[in-house]
This record gives structure tokens, C-alpha cells and sequence, in this order.
């Protein structure tokens, strides 16, 4: 299974370089981070390297999903209610062209909650964040599949403004802020929803742009199974690139990629990129600003490969697959701040450093972690990767230990030592 809540680490650290570059200090900012064994998360203050705060959760390692801007992280409890919670960093971001200054103010775990069966993708942009509850299997009884619709900002409040959005069937599904009122949010599969043939999928096949109002009025719709340019058959990877979205579709006859844009506020336009073989993505990554988007590529499983998508281009070559070393999966990948550089932690415990283009290659490569298990529901613990800004950070559970790398210097950083079985590493840059 795939963790949709994204696996990132709470901390904008451009290292010495950046400190030297103007006469004061940076702040190093703080690193959020659960526990493989204990129901709890911690804060690693990485000027100090002391943890400073630690909040109780009802089941030990709970997932994370970064939120854009930086300061917020949504928490996957992992309870039977399907709770999501919201951590408030305290840290604030004020950038000066060459480095980014952080404030750190207080961290507080929201009172904010939200509810629901099966909680699934989170996805924020555009000022807002939606929070997407997939439904039980419609074999399993009823449910109120949906997504609950956040303004980033207005959580700072009391009561923050939100809206809910019901799906018609349980689903696999994404919604998507667009900018304004807009929203892209996924069809469910009809066989699915019906709920006579077990087999089939929870992955959706298309994707409505919604206008948010009391009606949800339609814009446009991309759920046409007769037009591979407007449909998304089994819909799983996505990730947004200079304004393009991208959409990992299944494979084979009319399969690749849905690259949904339009220009200004004109109509929506998409197109399908196609793979360069047989094989598919289920996850994507990017960075604003950045041309490329990455993906971990391959058949059913493993995903044994890295694929680089440049969603501008008319097609897709052999020279934008990275073979996976050894044939392992791809396991854990994340961009750097500028989406120049990919960093990769696979199953060996090795940490490889890649340059994306103008052609994959390997700069560096770590001796990370011992060797693990990266298989979903994998008894023994699972080190996490995150990148922020010019900085890999690397959980190490089975040593207690917190670890740094530069992707700029190619060198070590941080190794700090932590209480419990450091797990899910969580946040998201202030991009």
C-alpha cells in the first residue's frame, strides 16, 4: 500500500554556506518526527538538537502530510474514528533572495480535528488544503465518503473556515485547489461504487473541476473512458509543475500520464503523455518551480525504477528512466528545494544523491542506514526520508539516531541522537 501522507521533515536548513552569506545566524527551524513503537510525536530543535516538545497520539507512528507554506503539519492519528490533526510548528518563513529566515514561535497541537472513514490523500496549494476521507468498501456498509476543504490561513482562528464536499461513492479519490474557488476532485469508478464485484478497483478513472458554491457547479469534466485525453483509468500519482497538473494513469492502450492546464483564466485543456514502456507510475513528486517532476515507475510491483517527466514535452525516452540499483524498489525519493537534485533511500539502507538533468547521475552515495524492510506493513521498523530546501534528513529507528545530508556539498551534516525509534519523519517546506 501506498502512504499517502506524504513523508517529509519539518526544517529549512541551507547549511553553513547560506550562514556566511549575510551577517547573521539562520535558524535551523525544527524537525517533527514520530515513534515506531510509542504513541507519540516529538520535536527535534536542530540549533540545539534537543527535542522540545512531544505530543500524545492514540497509536504509535502515525502518518504526516506536509502543508504548503511550512508551518502546519496534518497528523493521521490512526485511530478508529479516522481522526486528522493539525500541528502548528510556530515556524514562520521570511525569505531574503539568497537565504530564508525562520522565526520560531510557539508549537501547539490544534484543538481543530477532523473526522471521517478511511482518511486518505492530502493535498495543499493555492492557500487551501483538502483533507480527503476515501469511504468504507461498499460491501462493508455505509459511510460519508468526502473532503473536507480547509483556508490555510484561517487556522490561526478559533474555528477555521471549511467546507465539505460529498462524494456520491466511496472512491480512492483526490481533490485538487486550483486557484479561487476551483477544484479538481476524482469521479468514482462505478463498478466500484456499486459495490457487486469485489474485484474492482477503489482507483478512480477521471476528475471533474468543480466551482465551490452551495451547488458545486461543474466546469469541466476529464471522465470520459472513450477519450484517453479525458479520462485517468485507474488514477493513482500526482504533483504540480510551473502551473501543469500531472496525473499517474495506469498503463498499456491509451494509459500514461493526464497533464491537465490552461492559460490565464481561459478553459481548462489535457492531453495524455505517454510512458516510454509498459510500465506505470503511482507516485509522484515536484517542486515549485521546479520543470521536472519525478516518479516512482515500474509494473505492478516492485516499482523498481525512477522516471523524470518534463510535463511541457511531446514525449517521453528511455533516457528519463533511472534503473534502481540492483533492481531494488524505489522505495523512498524526494526532490530537492530547487528540483534540481533527487535523493533516494532504498531498501540496502544506502542514500543516493542523483542530478536530474540534463541527464540522471549519480553524484553520492551513503552508507544511510542498516538494511530494512520497505515493504507496507512491515513488522520491523522503517527508516523515513526527508528533503527540505539543501538537506536530507534520514530517521535511523533501530540506532535512535537523526541524520543530515547536504545535497549541495555532498556531505554529512547533522547526526543527532534521539529517545525511542525514530520513524515517520514530517513536514513540508515554505514553498
Amino acid at each position: 500500500m501506498q502512504l499517502h501522507f506524504a513523508v517529509a521533515a519539518l526544517a529549512l536548513g541551507f547549511g553553513a554556506q547560506a550562514a556566511q552569506a549575510h551577517d547573521h545566524a539562520v535558524s535551523r527551524g525544527r524537525l517533527v518526527f514520530a515513534d515506531h513503537e510509542k504513541p507519540v510525536v516529538r520535536v527535534l530543535d536542530l540549533d540545539s538538537g534537543e527535542v522540545t516538545h512531544s505530543f500524545e497520539m492514540p497509536k504509535a507512528n502515525p502518518g504526516f502530510a506536509g502543508v504548503t507554506g511550512g508551518r502546519y503539519v496534518v497528523i493521521k492519528t490512526g485511530d478508529e474514528a479516522g481522526t486528522l490533526r493539525i500541528l502548528d510548528t510556530g515556524l514562520r518563513y521570511e525569505s531574503h533572495g539568497d537565504h530564508v529566515d525562520i522565526d520560531k514561535e510557539e508549537v501547539r497541537l490544534l484543538d481543530f480535528a477532523v473526522t471521517g472513514d478511511r482518511p486518505a490523500h492530502v493535498i495543499s496549494g493555492k492557500g487551501r488544503l483538502a483533507l480527503f476521507y476515501d469511504g468504507k468498501r461498499p460491501w462493508e456498509g455505509k459511510s460519508e465518503p468526502k473532503a473536507v476543504l480547509v483556508e490555510i490561513r484561517s487556522l490561526d482562528k478559533k474555528t477555521p473556515s471549511l467546507a465539505t464536499w460529498t462524494s456520491p461513492a466511496p472512491q480512492h479519490g483526490i481533490a485538487v485547489p486550483l486557484g479561487g474557488k476551483q477544484w479538481l476532485i476524482s469521479v468514482p469508478n462505478e463498478i466500484y461504487a456499486k459495490g457487486e464485484d469485489r474485484s474492482a478497483s477503489s482507483r478512480p478513472d477521471g476528475f471533474q473541476i468543480l466551482e465551490q458554491d452551495k451547488s458545486w457547479k461543474t466546469v469541466a469534466s476529464f471522465n470520459d473512458p472513450k477519450r484517453p485525453d479525458a479520462s485517468c483509468k485507474l488514477f493513482h500519482g500526482y504533483a504540480e509543475a510551473k502551473g501543469q497538473h500531472v496525473f499517474g494513469c495506469a498503463e498499456g492502450e491509451g494509459g500514461g500520464m493526464l497533464v491537465l492546464s490552461r492559460q490565464g483564466k481561459g478553459d481548462w485543456h489535457a492531453r495524455k503523455l505517454a510512458y516510454p514502456d509498459e510500465r506505470r507510475v503511482s507516485s509522484l513528486k515536484a517542486r515549485e518551480g521546479g520543470r521536472y517532476i519525478v516518479g516512482n515507475y515500474g509494473a505492478k510491483g516492485p516499482y523498481n525504477a525512477l522516471l523524470r517527466i518534463d510535463p511541457a514535452a511531446a514525449s517521453l525516452a528511455s533516457g528519463d528512466i533511472l534503473p534502481v540499483p540492483d533492481g531494488q524498489a524505489a522505495c523512498q525519493f524526494e526532490l530537492g528545494g530547487d528540483g534540481g537534485r533527487l535523493a533516494n533511500l532504498t531498501p540496502d539502507g544506502k542514500l543516493r544523491i542523483y542530478e536530474v538533468a540534463p541527464a540522471w547521475k549519480e553524484l553520492a552515495s551513503f552508507e544511510a542506514v542498516p538494511a530494512f524492510d520497505c515493504q507496507y506493513g512491515a513488522k520491523t521498523p522503517t527508516p523515513s526520508l526527508a528533503v527540505i530546501g539543501g538537506s536530507a534528513f534520514v530517521s535511523d529507528p533501530l540506532n535512535g539516531r537523526i541524520r543530515e545530508y547536504h545535497l549541495g556539498t555532498l556531505k554529512q551534516g547533522l547526526d543527532l541522537p534521539v529517545e525511542g525509534k525514530p520513524a515517520n519523519l514530517a513536514g513540508s517546506d515554505a514553498g
